[in-house]
């Protein structure tokens, strides 16, 4: 009988050409609901889907990854998209989000086969706007899928299952929306399509969505045996888009190593639904073209008030008074004044070797980033009460050192000059281009034990939380939003503590201060930095 099935199953296959994408795409008979036999393309393809104005997942260059990862163990059943272009709401909701909600929750096998623990992608596609899908059940982007369930969530299974989609035109029903608020991702990032990138996801057990180009061969796949290129396009046309996540990769699996991904085409196709994708193939431009990971929506943070700070207690440093104009108009000589506050209890320790940094990172991917002004708090330097130049240092504009302790209810100018006076500090902004943010931190690599790390960041924005542009170092303070854009060369009263997505509903995706912290306390590790700082201590005290 199974054989039977499987003959019918690849008949079918063979003569359904329908869409899971905008354009094009591939996808299987659902006998339980066979209409529509055929679905119109829509506007756009899932393989013109680019993801450049989505921020990078950052790269910590973990080479020391386990030559095999499978976290298989946290995917609902096998599903099947039947003949509609549901794929990427399969890939992403029933799928990958399910699985992050597993891990959350340490589902265990069988708690993944009840619907009540499965998303919905009837839920999640016909929660995407009309104008980001195809006509009837035509497809959709994936960042189109990953913005839903970031801003309006998804519902289960068990609530919206997947019967009676009809032309895809119905709307979602109100219980529907209420269950969905409660299960939302916090963000979705872009990841690089290179085997290290994807292995280290995996390896960190975080499942990668990503769209690509089918072939001929891909359709009728039945083996466990490794997919490394493609054959015609006859039945599929040209690069037929569809969705799907990995959740596994093997280096020792075929000639080259294989990266393990699951579809929604059921359990007859494939390898029960599996298929071994060539590291190689599935980099290469003919194959994958997006990919991204998520995480689950976590507590809220409320940013402090920036214009009333308390003490509560303990050291807590909050950068204040930022200011950073041009010295010239459009030219890259700038200046910043700034101060940083301890308003708790304690002494900020010049034995704790602790840093102010005023840095830049690119909106959309934070691995472009740079110290433009390094201002260190150390006894490794001098005697108490001194300050100086720093010969090597991590900043390209300037680099500091301050022997002295920041007591509880001062400031580091008062620590270091006696007067509660703004530091001005002239600098060379670097030769960057695209739109990003400027942000002071203090305790940059977090090594005291602040009381609220949330208020030592101090954001260089726009009103709305926009990044600013800048164009070879050179800004007139463009946002991306045009109705904030304005020529000025002085952002000085444009700095927030709040981070960008709290600011700013449309910017819910952006870096999180949780994510810039991590970056920089993983670089300071891999940093050479402190191979020339302890040269220059040895220059200091000869």
């Amino acid at each position: 009988m199974k054989t039977i099935d499987k003959i019918l199953f690849f008949f079918f296959i063979t003569l359904l050409i329908s869409s899971c994408s905008k354009d094009d795409d591939i996808m299987i008979p659902d006998v339980e609901d066979p209409t529509p036999t055929e679905l119109e393309f829509g506007l756009g393809a899932l393989d013109d889907e680019t993801s450049e104005n989505v921020p990078s997942n950052i790269y910590f260059g973990n080479s020391n990854l386990p030559s095999q990862h499978d976290i298989s163990q946290y995917l609902p059943p096998i599903g099947n998209q039947g003949n509609y272009g549901t794929c990427v709401a399969w890939a992403l909701g029933y799928n990958l989000k399910t699985m992050i909600e597993a891990q959350d929750k340490n589902y265990s096998s069988q708690d993944l086969t009840d619907e009540r623990n499965q998303f919905s992608p009837k839920d999640l596609f016909l929660s995407i706007p009309a104008d980001k899908k195809g006509t009837e059940c035509s497809g959709t982007y994936l960042y189109s899928a990953f913005d839903i369930m970031q801003n309006r969530g998804i519902a289960t299974m068990n609530t919206a299952p997947y019967t009676n989609l009809g032309d895809c035109s119905q709307s979602t029903q109100s219980s529907w929306d209420s269950q969905a608020s409660n299960f939302k991702i916090d963000n979705y990032r872009s990841i690089n399509i290179d085997v290290q990138s994807i292995k280290e996801q995996i390896a960190n057990d975080r499942p990668v969505g990503f769209g690509a180009r089918l072939a001929d061969n891909f359709i009728t796949w039945d083996s466990d045996q490794v997919l490394s290129g493609h054959t015609t396009f006859d039945r599929v046309g040209q690069h037929a888009g569809h969705a799907m996540t990995v959740i596994g990769y093997d280096d020792n699996k075929g000639v080259n190593g294989a990266f393990r991904v699951v579809n929604s085409w059921g359990e007859f196709w494939g390898s029960q639904g599996f298929i071994w994708i060539d590291y190689n193939f599935f980099v290469s431009d003919d194959f994958a073209n997006v990919a991204y990971v998520a995480s689950n929506k976590r507590s809220d943070v409320n940013p402090d008030d920036p214009t009333d700070p308390n003490s509560n207690g303990n050291i807590d440093l909050v950068p204040w008074g930022l200011s950073d104009y041009s010295d010239y108009y459009y030219s890259t000589s700038r200046t910043l004044s700034y101060n940083v506050y301890n308003i708790g209890s304690e002494a900020a320790k010049a034995t704790s070797d602790w840093a102010v940094t005023y840095l830049y990172y690119n909106a959309f991917d934070a691995n472009d980033y740079g110290f433009i002004l390094y201002d260190y708090y150390s006894d490794d330097f001098g005697s108490y009460g001194q300050n100086n130049a720093m010969n090597n240092g991590p900043a390209s504009s300037g680099n500091w050192w301050n022997h002295v302790d920041v007591p509880g209810g001062s400031s580091i100018s008062q620590a270091v000059t006696g007067s509660q006076e703004n530091f001005e500090w002239s600098y060379e902004m670097p030769n960057i281009t695209g739109y990003y943010y400027l942000v002071m931190i203090s305790d940059v690599y977090d090594v005291l034990n602040d009381a609220d790390k949330n208020n030592n960041y101090f954001y260089m924005t726009d009103e709305s939380g926009y990044p600013v542009y800048f164009e070879n170092g050179i800004t007139d303070f463009q946002s991306q939003d045009e109705s904030m854009n304005k020529s000025k060369t002085d952002i000085g009263n444009e700095a927030y503590h709040a981070s960008p997505s709290d600011m700013n509903p449309k910017l819910k995706n952006a870096y999180t201060k949780n994510e810039i912290g991590q970056m920089l306390k993983a670089r300071k590790k891999d940093s050479s930095f402190y191979e020339s700082l302890e040269k220059f201590k040895k220059q200091v005290k000869k």
